[in-house]
């Protein structure tokens, strides 16, 4: 017991030490920042409340010497070496489900002429008909149903059909001309449907008022307005009527089970609201649809699974690794059996990878065989065994080649020793620059810049980006059978090579004011697709803009008076944020390199999400 006081006092002493510190002077500057960077640079004025006069930061070997004196893994440290399994087996980032549907969609002028019309339409004002007369009477009549639902033959007089089915205004006709017509028989068809106007509100694309029929559906509204953006949901759309819901509508159901009893008829003035995202949760690896869903309340693992498609026949469903991020930033990993997470509850956000079963060795000589990973448009994609001192245009060989839709100039090479030391330089520059920072809020150093507070909040930013930053490890190559053994590379254990599809726009990215992928036109140069993102804006470092060619080749513009920048399908160009308030701090100067490197990690995310 009195140890446990002792330890007690201990800390409460060591409290109101660290708490005793004049952090006053700095707290104006501190509050800048984002939180995790706050709590770092804080802990680092702590350390070491003198830095040397010197301005040159603290070299590679002290970093390792700090780096090494806590053995101990961390979350982070633990999510970093499943990435290995990740790379091997997973696909590219996951997309959220469904919303492609719509960016695909090709819209075109509604029609109101009908060929055939369901036997539960409801006939209303607007609707225009043609009665065929039979037997003893033979004629043909046009008419068009009123205001007051009515319509008007010579023969019969008026008949008031409105809020009738289409097969209930037939079995009313009948009785009325078999009163009153011997031997003549009536039949109706219908020739143009009445136009309706409904309201899209909410999380939409397009957001406003449409014409369309009176034979159009919930969908067919979502369709038409571009379906939700990417804070709408899917599954939670709302149909409200004089201000009361009357529908529901969840894609999901009509999307993955084709369920369309949800799909109801629209009405003039009806009003669909697309409400808000629910909770997101990634599924990827060995199950047949790697996407981002949308779960609903109550929804679990198991209904993750049924809209993943199931597992694929290689799956380890004794070995799922769930990912998740605590409000603190921390990453918790943790590996579950199937039977396992079926109980377990999913929050926001959870990741989850669907680890592939050990493949049974065939070589007594090796533990484990090396392996290369073929994803996309190649004649027979999947996982290879290596052969020794095999090339990248033998394993293309070997797999078949490429499909008619492969894309060539933008095959993508990616290796994971790469991508640890582009991601090692990044956290190296986040440490430098969390350093820096420390030590210039100490040393006055942010009153050498003319906005102090701009200048902290963005380098702060940059330092989350650093740290935040999963580079791919991509390897420019070329991927042109006639042209590959020029550059022939001798693969690796756990490379991948992706071939995408043909390619059709364009994407604008940073500091732009609608960045977005825009559809590819010959007719089109770098300065055309600048004007489609709305220009440049204030913050914009105009003079280093560059763009990153499909093969993911990094280069600048060339556009004068007689010149234009040649751009190929699938070029992403960016836009970076002007540093130049930067350039008086030294230590901003020393990792200005891996900053650009950060940008262009960045600009190959887009590229590959394209």
């Amino acid at each position: 017991m009195i140890k446990k006081v002792t330890y007690l006092i201990l800390f409460l002493l060591g409290t109101s030490f660290i708490y005793s510190q004049d952090f006053s002077q700095y707290q104006d500057q501190l509050d800048q920042l984002p939180e995790s960077v706050r709590n770092s640079v804080l802990q680092r004025i702590n350390t070491d409340r003198s830095f040397p006069e010197s301005e040159s930061i603290l070299d590679e070997e002290q970093d390792e010497q700090e780096e090494g004196q806590d053995e101990k893994f961390s979350d982070l440290d633990r999510y970093d070496l499943l990435q290995k399994e990740f790379d091997q087996y997973g696909s590219l980032i996951p997309e959220p489900f469904g919303y492609n549907l719509f960016q695909d969609y090709k819209r075109t002028k509604t029609s109101d002429i009908v060929q055939s019309a369901p036997a539960d339409y409801i006939l209303g004002p607007g609707d225009e008909l043609r009665i065929n007369f039979s037997g003893s009477i033979k004629s043909s009549k046009k008419v068009k149903i009123d205001r007051e639902g009515n319509i008007f033959l010579r023969e019969l007089g008026t008949i008031n059909f409105s809020g009738l089915s289409y097969k209930r205004a037939q079995e009313e006709l009948d009785q009325i001309v078999e009163a009153s017509l011997i031997g003549t028989k009536a039949y109706i068809s219908l020739l143009r449907v009445r136009p309706v106007q409904v309201f899209v509100v909410g999380q939409s694309i397009n957001p406003g008022s449409y014409n369309l029929n009176a034979l159009s559906s919930l969908s067919t509204v979502l369709f038409e307005s571009g379906g939700p953006n990417e804070s709408g949901s899917l599954r939670n759309i709302s149909l409200k009527r004089s201000n009361e819901i009357v529908g529901k509508l969840d894609l999901y159901e009509l999307f993955i089970k084709g369920n369309s009893t949800s799909n109801i008829k629209i009405q003039s003035g009806d009003v669909l609201l697309i409400n808000s995202i629910g909770n997101q949760v990634k599924i990827f690896g060995e199950v047949n649809r790697a996407a981002i869903f949308e779960l609903n309340k109550n929804e679990d693992f198991d209904d993750l699974l049924t809209f993943a498609s199931g597992f694929k026949p290689l799956a380890d469903k004794k070995k799922i690794i769930l990912t998740r991020q605590a409000l603190d930033n921390s990453i918790f990993v943790k590996e579950f059996s199937y039977e396992q997470l079926k109980d377990f509850p999913l929050l926001a956000g959870d990741s989850i990878f669907i680890d592939r079963l050990p493949s049974i060795a065939v070589d007594a000589n090796k533990d484990r065989r090396e392996s290369v990973t073929l994803e996309g448009a190649f004649a027979n994609p999947g996982k290879y065994y290596l052969e020794s001192g095999e090339t990248l245009s033998d394993l293309i060989n070997r797999a078949g080649g490429y499909t008619s839709e492969a894309y060539v100039e933008a095959g993508i090479f990616l290796r994971t020793s790469v991508a640890k030391r582009e991601k090692d330089a990044l956290l190296r520059a986040a440490n430098d620059l969390e350093r820096g920072i420390a030590r210039a809020i100490q040393t006055g150093q942010f009153s050498e810049v003319s906005s102090p507070d701009l200048a902290i909040r963005l380098i702060g930013n940059i330092v989350k980006q650093l740290k935040d930053a999963r580079p791919l490890g991509r390897v420019v190559t070329e991927f042109d059978q006639e042209r590959i053994e020029d550059l022939d590379l001798v693969l690796r254990d756990q490379d991948r090579i992706i071939m995408p599809k043909k390619k059709s726009t364009v994407t604008v990215s940073g500091e732009v004011l609608s960045p977005s992928s825009y559809v590819y036109s010959n007719d089109l140069g770098f300065k055309d697709y600048l004007k489609l993102a709305g220009g440049v804006k204030d913050s914009a470092d105009e003079d280093n803009i560059f763009y990153l060619l499909p093969n993911g080749q990094a280069s600048k513009p060339n556009d004068g008076w007689f010149t234009r920048t040649p751009l190929k399908p699938g070029t992403v160009i960016i836009v970076p944020q002007d540093t130049t308030e930067l350039s008086t701090l030294a230590f901003w100067r020393s990792v200005l390199p891996i900053f650009s490197s950060l940008i262009q990690t960045l600009a190959a995310i887009d590229a590959l999400s394209d």
